[in-house]
């Protein structure tokens, strides 16, 4: 009904617009047309509006826009008589807010607050609207329309966010009984912490363990202040951190760290694309796709196009550009398309600076460094980056290139220089060549990606020199590894899982290789292998893992076949093979509503021997936010088990719970997660926030859903936390129009404007106004009043709706007793009273009344 409600009152308050256009229409038919009806009513306005046919009266009136046939804003516009007609607005911030190409010193007129500009003076532009709809059309060619990169948003729509002091926890408990009779427990809190000041960003991670046996332990592993820098599209951080690995491998620091920032580009900007150039011959639409997908549609003039702006599904898989002319036909070609990670753009460049102390998680060398690297776009084919690295006893120094070679994919080369001092006083001088390759083959269904590392015997790359420092003990190197015995064990700690190696060389690398295919077969299904090698200079020791797989489905039926080979430093090779299928029960009756999905999987391992194991799936509750499991597995080495869950997603947080039973144990387990908000007007609980969290906020209202939020909605007090939001991106936030209750109404269900930065808590207001609903039949000293006329509030403050034909007026969100104001003109004896009686409290529909307007207040 709230629907039904809403349409109403746009009916209602457009009912003069029907009388002025059926006017319209009787007027040119009919010169006759009887103008009786209006004889009371003394607001010239008004009576102009509908004897002349205005489709409008002079005012302020919230519009769609659409630019060149697409929806682009919602926004009050001001409309205004000129001559003979009442047309919109067109003033200087409409024209910089939609980046149209016009020169403001033409064809102006000004108007009592503003100046109106006509559009419709630009060669081909059109300007139309419709009252009743509310939308405002422009059409305005290309030429005169600023083109910006696809994705871009001005930084003015940026938000900061409030400040606030954000609380992400996770805790987890669990007691395990072994079938000895012997018990173990274990508890754990994880915090996730932050306070938001303007556009700085406190933020710390700390984690709370306790297990039997052993003494508690609080540690506080990330401590962080960053904000960005828009201007420079960049970021600064100041704490623990840690830098790319574009030029090197990626290290943890505790310093400080300013880099550029791809976040805050323009979607199309982001990432490694190539310029698509060509040529049309007409007004042309230019469509690219990649793996037969539509990825990029634009129409262009006449003459040579280049395309800059490209956001590509994947990294790789050549693109189809296909160029429609207006006269219908069609060319095609071909654009080879494949990048690897270091590459960027024609013209951009990356770059990050650091300085800081190195970070491993052990406090038994940790040195201070600094790093400078930089990577420069040159063209459409060649990426040449940089960088140097400078420590205590190590400095370090490489250069490569990336470069696209069409056809044959897309390759980078790099050579690193290292000198290092071992800890037993001997200085190393060594080289590392890094090689790394993809190329997508679209008409075979092949994308692969190659990794390849080869290092000199005297090469430590910088924490490997940490690592053989840290790891010196009297002239031996330690080296710790998993006991596989008691990896499987809950009732043996991470500490006691750990084994202890002494050897009196450091084992540094050799070789190493990456290798991940995909291959599509159609409907056959596809093919994937993913395969890691280590090769170290020692030769007794090497490390590898190996996936290799193949996923098919047979109508609902989804099946997969892998094979996994795996082997680490000081353990010897294990390998599994695994059978897995899937299959959902929804068409049967029973199961139906509840989402129910069969679950198996059968692995047989060297170690281990064979596993079946089978599990039922299924989601209760009306927004499916209450998930369960049942799981009964048999393995050949641990024996049968049965493990049952459940977690429910609310908008308080998250909720966990669990009982398992083997041959070997039993376990009880519990969990909670979810977020705490802190801000100006009090303390909200959610669920866990991510990235950039949206605070919603719309007093009045209660127990509405958030569109595309798994068991979110608005609190008691009218507050709901949405998770995280895309930074620099435009972000929607909607409640659901069928929670709306009778009394409540919101103007706009949907904010699709919001844009925040990095890690904001961007707060979204929704005006919500609560009240009954009523249709009222007014007069005034035996009168009906005139058509158009406002009803509001004595104080004028509020506006509850219009007068429409047959002195009926539909007013929205008003209260038993109150007292309204209804106004045609600026005369006394053109504005009345009248105090509403007591309602009826209605879950749908409306009272009808009947009224008089009393003269005066």
């Amino acid at each position: 009904m709230s629907n039904l409600r809403q349409y109403h009152v746009r009916y209602l308050k457009l009912s003069l617009l029907s009388l002025s256009i059926a006017a319209q229409h009787a007027y040119a038919e009919d010169p006759e047309f009887n103008t009786a009806f209006l004889k009371d009513v003394s607001d010239q306005v008004v009576f102009e509006a509908v004897t002349k046919g205005y489709s409008l009266i002079p005012g302020n009136y919230d519009f769609s826009i659409f630019l060149n046939d697409q929806r682009i804003d919602k926004r009050k516009i001001k409309f205004y008589q000129k001559g003979q007609e009442v047309v919109p607005c067109i003033d200087a911030s409409f024209i910089d807010d939609y980046q149209i190409l016009y020169e403001i010193d033409q064809s102006a007129q000004e108007t009592s607050d503003s100046a109106c500009y006509d559009l419709t003076a630009l060669p081909g532009a059109k300007l139309n609207f419709d009252a009743g709809m509310q939308t405002l059309n422009l059409s305005i060619p290309q030429v005169f329309l600023r083109q910006n990169v696809r994705g871009y948003i001005s930084p003015k729509l940026y938000d900061q966010g409030i400040n606030a002091l954000i609380v992400n926890y996770n805790a987890n408990t669990s007691l395990y009984k072994a079938q000895s009779g012997k018990e173990f427990s274990n508890s754990s809190l994880l915090l996730n912490s932050g306070i938001n000041w303007g556009a700085w960003r406190y933020r710390n991670q700390s984690s709370f363990i306790k297990s039997s046996g052993y003494s508690a332990e609080w540690d506080s592993a990330v401590n962080k202040i960053e904000r960005d820098i828009i201007p420079l599209k960049a970021r600064i951080e100041l704490g623990d951190a840690n830098t790319r690995s574009d030029v090197f491998d990626s290290i943890n620091f505790r310093g400080v760290q300013f880099s550029s920032d791809d976040a805050q580009l323009p979607i199309g900007l982001q990432n490694y694309a190539p310029v698509i150039r060509g040529t049309a011959r007409s007004n042309a639409l230019v469509e690219i796709r990649q793996n037969n997908y539509l990825v990029y549609s634009m129409n262009v003039a006449p003459g040579n196009f280049e395309i800059k702006d490209l956001y590509a599904a994947n990294d790789s898989g050549d693109l189809e550009i296909k160029v429609i002319e207006s006269d219908g036909s069609v060319r095609t070609f071909t654009q080879p398309y494949a990048s690897v990670p270091n590459m960027i753009r024609a013209g951009q460049k990356k770059y990050q600076v650091t300085a800081g102390q190195y970070r491993s998680g052990s406090d038994d060398y940790q040195p201070y460094f600094g790093q400078l690297t930089y990577t420069l776009g040159l063209n459409n084919y060649l990426t040449p980056y940089a960088g140097i690295l400078a420590a205590e006893d190590y400095y370090s120094a490489a250069g490569g290139v990336a470069w696209s070679v069409g056809q044959f994919g897309a390759l980078s080369a790099d050579l690193s220089f290292a000198n290092n001092t071992l800890s037993n006083g001997r200085q190393e001088d060594g080289l590392g060549v890094r090689l790394l390759y993809a190329k997508s083959i679209q008409s075979l269904g092949t994308d692969i990606h190659l990794a390849g590392y080869h290092y000199t015997a005297s090469y430590y790359g910088f924490s490997d020199a940490v690592q053989e420092k840290a790891q010196w003990r009297n002239g031996v190197y330690e080296y710790n590894d998993q006991d596989p015995s008691a990896v499987n064990d809950p009732a043996v700690s991470a500490e006691a899982q750990t084994r202890s190696y002494y050897s009196t060389v450091f084992y540094n690398k050799k070789n190493q290789y990456q290798i991940s295919l995909n291959q599509r077969l159609g409907k056959w299904g596809q093919l994937y292998a993913n395969l890691s090698d280590t090769q170290f200079w020692q030769k007794d020791y090497n490390q590898r893992n190996w996936q290799i797989g193949y996923n098919n489905n047979i109508q609902r039926l989804s099946y997969g076949v892998y094979y996994q080979n795996s082997k680490s430093l000081f353990a010897g090779s294990d390998y599994s093979i695994g059978l897995n299928f899937s299959f959902p029960l929804d068409q049967l009756k029973p199961f139906k509503k509840h989402d129910v999905t069969s679950n198996n999987n059968y692995q047989y391992s060297g170690d281990d021997g064979a596993m079946v194991q089978s599990a039922l799936t299924a989601n209760f509750l009306k927004d499916n936010n209450l998930q369960t499991q049942l799981q009964v597995s048999h393995s050949e080495k641990s024996g049968d088990s049965l493990n049952l869950n459940a977690a429910y997603q609310g908008t308080k947080g998250n909720s966990n719970i669990g009982y398992a039973y083997s041959d070997q144990y039993q376990q009880v387990y519990a969990g909670v997660n979810g977020g705490i908000l802190m801000h100006e007007k009090g303390v909200i609980f959610g669920q866990q926030m991510n990235n950039s969290p949206i605070l919603i906020e719309a007093k009045g209202a209660s127990n509405i859903r958030i569109e595309n939020q798994t068991g979110l909605k608005l609190d008691k007090n009218g507050y709901a936390i949405m998770s995280g939001s895309s930074p620099y991106a435009k972000n929607r936030v909607a409640l659901q129009a069928e929670d709306l209750g009778q009394n409540i109404f919101i103007e706009d269900l949907v904010r699709n404007d919001i844009v925040p930065t990095k890690f904001a808590v961007v707060k979204v207001e929704f005006n919500v106004k609560t009240g009954h609903s009523v249709l009222v039949n007014l007069n005034y000293n035996g009168h009906e009043l005139a058509a158009g006329t406002e009803i509001s509030d004595v104080a004028n403050l509020n506006r509850y709706g219009l007068v429409g034909l047959n002195s009926q007026a539909f007013l929205t969100n008003v209260e038993s007793g109150q007292k309204m104001f209804a106004k045609w003109g600026s005369a006394d004896t053109q504005q009345c009273s009248f105090i509403l009686p007591e309602l009826n409290s209605r879950n749908i529909g409306y009272d009808e009344l009947t009224l008089a307007c009393e003269a005066g207040e």
